[in-house]
């Protein structure tokens, strides 16, 4: 492929994710539909990208990666993060910037930005985060971005689907208008990539025996099941180290970046 058709592939690619995310934001796809089941039912997951978040935001500066309407800036501004929310879908920055003056935040920007090509200076963020925008994008690409724009001390947090379960995979299939077609939920392979931007690459796997639990969320109780099975979980991707890739979600912390050139090769 010559340099300018593969430039042609990545702005339509890029176009297809804005109009996509554009009409789902718009019209609230996903809250529609019973995949908010499956996120409703990620507390254990949530719960540790959200309490990391809180950890390391204090008085620092913020990048949230792909923000949409429904991410974390505003939490963070509230715990005294300085941050900048970035998407590429203008209507995800219009609604972010209506709910932070809604509630009042303060200390928190929204821009409409592409995450594979950010307008930031090398090392200006102390903290990056994101959730479930890494398989929208180019994988390299973006954690060039990441490390480029991290500072040597900071740290950068992602939680995201894997796609290795074959029954979540048979979900997605039925689903396909939930989802645009150029996502790819991250292998074990990506993990490993990852290591060539990062000095350090944490991962934290959630949501295998876990899921089980979806089917009972409206039944008294339920919340006592869920946390069992998130027992269950833990202990399976400790001692079995090989289940870990079945797991719905993970969450990734990644320190001691490795600057990159301009061909995003470390």
């Amino acid at each position: 492929m010559s340099i300018r058709s593969e430039t042609r592939a990545v702005e339509d690619r890029k176009q297809r994710e804005k109009e996509f995310h554009n009409k789902a934001f718009q019209e609230e796809t996903r809250k529609k539909t019973c995949v908010e089941r499956f996120y409703d039912s990620a507390n254990s997951s949530k719960g540790f990208y959200k309490n990391y978040l809180q950890a390391n935001c204090r008085n620092k500066r913020v990048l949230e990666y792909g923000c949409g309407p429904d991410g974390y800036s505003t939490f963070m501004a509230r715990h005294g993060g300085i941050v900048t929310g970035i998407d590429i879908s203008e209507i995800a920055i219009e609604q972010s910037r209506k709910l932070a003056h809604n509630e009042r935040a303060t200390g928190v920007d929204f821009r409409v930005m592409d995450a594979e090509c950010l307008k930031f200076e090398d090392s200006t963020f102390d903290l990056i985060c994101g959730t479930a925008i890494l398989h929208h994008l180019d994988f390299r690409r973006a954690l060039s971005e990441v490390s480029r724009t991290l500072k040597p001390d900071g740290s950068a947090a992602f939680i995201e689907c894997l796609g290795h379960n074959p029954l979540i995979n048979f979900y997605r299939k039925l689903t396909p208008h939930l989802r645009t077609e150029d996502e790819h939920p991250l292998l074990m392979s990506d993990l490993k990539i990852a290591r060539d931007y990062f000095g350090k690459v944490e991962t934290h796997f959630f949501h295998f025996a876990g899921l089980m639990a979806i089917p009972f969320q409206k039944v008294r109780g339920a919340q006592y099941l869920s946390r069992a099975l998130d027992s269950v979980d833990r202990f399976a991707f400790r001692f079995l180290p090989f289940m870990r890739k079945y797991s719905w979600a993970v969450v990734i912390v990644l320190t001691q970046p490795k600057k990159a050139n301009s061909m995003g090769q470390p």
